[in-house]
């Protein structure tokens, strides 16, 4: 049985599972499927299970950074494996095969008989979407009518769609009306990801550093990831001034950054420690953070810095479990006592 149809845009949740077994005595009742305007059934997205604040903090920031990032097929990707997982056994992924290519369908939600449709271009332009948005809709009607009663445009535009192209979705709606017109961006996707479990969050973006782990970091993780910085070579020109405290205002880092330095800050005594011992390390691979951070502030924002200096910082150890911690004691260390994101103008050197 098809869902039933609301001219209110929700967000599927995930699937649910029964509690008990049928009583084999009594007649089976009818399965009725859940609204499309699901906001109110599904699990509120601060409910996720088992994160501490340490994990949720990576998480957002991971699926901010993946979200802005991913562009073409390579959103479609992150997009299609995003709602395997969320709708394991329901979403099928299209993929396009010969001289028909995908027949205008980035993915079809059985269940729910909805059709999605991806857009994620390097720059969002309004004639480009709209344009795109009335030939796969067409398509979609003349090759999929049979099998979806929702088409929904999936964007990556953080900022929100234009009138223009609200305009035309709308139009859409209204015209091919009992079908439902919707579209999917930040906040949509944002609730699919949250309703997974810590395991597929982790195959999506990898393993999360976790507040009971940055407790128990010792030594032995710690200094693998110092190593491999050290060795990197550091140009000349050190710049060691005091780091203000509104340094994480300053920089507008996103509440889950933040939330991650201030995680990292608790182990700053354990980077202490190691340069104690091997006292010549600090000043080289503070200048490497520096001027890895000097490249990356040209064209990159606040959070996407951050996350750059994670993989500057850690390398291929970034996806190892225990690794997580280790690359955020060293990098909340600098973020503190060396010129890596911005100053307050009134401590800028003259």
């Amino acid at each position: 049985m098809g869902a039933k149809k609301s001219k209110s845009k929700g967000v599927a949740p995930p699937p649910r599972t029964p509690t008990r077994e049928a009583d084999a005595s009594k007649p089976t009742p009818a399965v009725v499927s859940p609204p499309q305007n699901l906001a109110a059934s599904r699990r509120p997205v601060g409910e996720v299970r088992g994160l501490d604040d340490v994990q949720r903090a990576h998480f957002e920031s991971r699926f901010e950074i993946t979200f802005l990032k991913q562009r073409g097929e390579s959103f479609q990707d992150f997009f299609s494996s995003l709602m395997e997982k969320t709708w394991p056994g329901e979403f099928t992924r299209l993929l396009p095969w010969g001289k028909d290519g995908d027949r205008k369908n980035d993915g079809l939600l059985r269940t729910r008989r909805m059709l999605f449709q991806c857009y994620a271009p390097n720059e969002l332009k309004a004639a480009a979407a709209v344009a795109k948005i009335k030939d796969d809709f067409a398509g979609a009607l003349t090759h999929w009518r049979a099998h979806f009663d929702t088409w929904v445009f999936v964007h990556n535009s953080r900022q929100g769609l234009g009138p223009q192209i609200v305009t035309a979705l709308r139009d859409l709606g209204q015209k091919h009306a009992p079908l439902t017109v919707e579209d999917w961006g930040y906040e949509e996707l944002r609730q699919q990801t949250f309703a997974l479990s810590e395991a597929d969050l982790s195959s999506l973006f990898g393993p999360a550093p976790t507040r009971r782990k940055m407790i128990s970091l010792g030594l032995e993780e710690l200094a693998p990831v110092l190593d491999q910085i050290a060795r990197l070579p550091p140009p000349l020109g050190l710049d060691l001034r005091p780091v203000p405290a509104d340094k994480l205002q300053r920089n507008m880092l996103s509440p889950s950054v933040q939330t991650l330095l201030t995680a990292g800050m608790s182990r700053a005594d354990l980077v202490r420690k190691f340069f104690r011992l091997k006292p010549n390390l600090q000043d080289q691979i503070a200048e490497s953070f520096r001027a890895r951070y000097a490249e990356l502030r040209k064209d990159h924002a606040p959070d996407a810095i951050f996350r750059e200096l994670q993989r500057f910082a850690g390398g291929d150890s970034v996806l190892e479990p225990g690794a997580q911690e280790a690359v955020l004691a060293a990098l909340a260390f600098f973020f503190e006592e060396c010129d890596i994101f911005e100053r307050p103008p009134s401590l800028e050197a003259p």
